[in-house]
């Protein structure tokens, strides 16, 4: 009964969003537009990213903003001939009239937080806008976004991502959708309604102010930008969300990549519950705005949830087997049938608002909504390590510079070798086919579909995980910019 009752708050807070993110006005006003250009700083934060380093920066410096008035730092950690490119890079644009400079540290202490902080010293910028490497920043990104701090209590604007290759495989797809109802209902919702939302680690500026007075970048968590907005928001400084600008990115292609990613999000985001909360709690703030911010940073709580609930199936039915109760009870069909209709409300809104079409996107919806279990071993695993303590490493998201159907990754550096969390999956594949045909031969429809839900997510996932198992290729030529010595 815990369990379903979690699963119901979780359920009932989606459709609440949802309908805070379709109904509710937008709380910003249109902004004046900019006569005095303030300072502003890009950040870069790269690591090892040879493929799409040289479209970053070349994107970075086309933004629409006066050249004495912009700096561009590339906060360069690379351990590799990435450093060489894109000193290069710095080197070209440089000589062409921009203020760009190539930073690099001795260590990688703090991961991206510490090269954030580095770069932060040295900016002259009193805004910071932040690209990660696999974005490609709108021409008209600043213009968009700056004329909002003319209010002096927003602490950072924040902008919606896009897709470079969403149509490049069906993974692709599933991820853009789970993403676009992360920015179109979530962000939307939490800013419209007066909760907690966050900063997205990139595409997104920050008044140097706020950060400074928030406590800057801190390297105790994986997600330094969720730890970030929360701190500047408990100091008073507001938020400013803008679904209509667009920044795009590269989706992970490799379910390996999209492992290690979603293994960072959740122990970050994890941590920051653990480490948040406390202050949450303890300030003044309405009730509905903390209970919003404990589901939020809890979040990833839902997939271990759904590991219990998944392992607990046949133990259940067993039981109902027992007692002669198999037929559904009212009260636990109403516990178990809203959380699950309420991811489908949520992602079909979100794919309207984000394509315009429905009927088209039925079968990735439907697809991405089971998603969760597939990932969910990968997120409680997790979700332990930090409940143990464990050091924390910073596994980065390789790019590939995959922005069309015709690219390809074969044979390119960075390819992730195989998981060992796909023997676990196997194992887990295999008792899930068990308990669908426990549950078949028991005539217990309810925890059928259920426990064909946990198949076909978990079926997917390692489906699409072996269909990836490839020999290795030899490697591309790398990519070159042109003038400094060859590699």
């Amino acid at each position: 009964m815990v369990g379903c009752a979690i699963f119901l708050c979780i359920g009932l807070n989606l459709l609440y969003l949802t309908y805070l993110a379709a109904a509710k006005p937008r709380k910003h006003p249109v902004p004046a537009p900019v006569t005095d250009h303030p300072r502003v700083t890009v950040q870069l934060p790269i690591f090892n990213e040879l493929y799409v380093v040289d479209r970053l920066v070349q994107a970075a410096c086309d933004i629409d903003w006066p050249k004495d008035r912009l700096e561009i730092q590339v906060l360069d950690d690379s351990t590799d001939e990435t450093r060489f490119i894109s000193g290069r890079l710095v080197k070209k644009y440089a000589g062409q009239g921009i203020d760009i400079t190539h930073i690099r540290r001795e260590d990688r202490i703090g991961f991206k937080a510490g090269a954030l902080e580095k770069g932060l010293a040295e900016a002259k910028g009193d805004f910071i806008a932040i690209f990660d490497a696999d974005f490609i920043p709108p021409r008209n990104f600043l213009r968009e976004t700056v004329p909002y701090f003319a209010n002096e209590k927003v602490g950072f604007v924040q902008a919606r991502w896009g897709h470079l290759n969403q149509s490049y495989s069906l993974f692709t797809e599933l991820q853009a959708v789970i993403i676009d109802a992360h920015f179109l209902v979530d962000q939307v919702a939490r800013n419209r309604g007066g909760f907690f939302m966050n900063f997205n680690g990139t595409a997104g500026v920050w008044r140097r102010k706020a950060i400074e007075d928030a406590g800057g970048w801190e390297h105790d968590t994986l997600a330094e930008d969720l730890d970030l907005s929360y701190r500047a928001q408990l100091r008073g400084w507001e938020a400013v969300y803008l679904p209509d600008l667009i920044a795009y990115a590269e989706l992970p292609v490799a379910v390996t990549a999209y492992r290690r990613q979603q293994r960072r999000w959740a122990a970050g985001s994890f941590a920051c519950a653990l480490k948040l909360l406390p202050r949450v709690f303890c300030a003044p703030l309405p009730g509905l705005v903390k209970f919003e911010a404990a589901l939020h940073l809890l979040g990833y709580m839902s997939h271990v949830c759904l590991l219990v609930l998944f392992f607990l199936q046949p133990v259940l039915m067993y039981y109902a087997q027992r007692t002669g109760v198999t037929a559904p009870n009212p009260v636990l069909w109403l516990l178990t049938s809203l959380p699950a209709l309420a991811p489908g409300v949520y992602l079909l809104y979100s794919q309207w608002r984000a394509t315009g079409k429905l009927v088209k996107r039925l079968p990735y919806i439907m697809l991405a909504s089971v998603l969760g279990a597939g990932i969910m071993l990968i997120v409680a695993g997790a979700v332990l390590r930090v409940l143990l303590a464990k050091q924390l490493t910073f596994e980065r998201t390789p790019k590939f510079g995959i922005a069309n159907t015709s690219d390809s990754w074969d044979g390119k550096r960075y390819v992730i070798g195989p998981d060992a969390a796909i023997l676990v999956e196997m194992l887990c594949a295999v008792f899930s086919l068990a308990t669908v045909t426990y549950a078949a031969a028991l005539h217990i429809w309810g925890s059928l579909l259920f426990a064909v839900y946990f198949l076909v997510g978990l079926s997917f996932v390692l489906a699409t995980s072996l269909g990836q198992l490839t020999p290795p290729a030899v490697p591309r030529p790398l990519p070159s910019v042109s003038g400094g010595r060859d590699l």
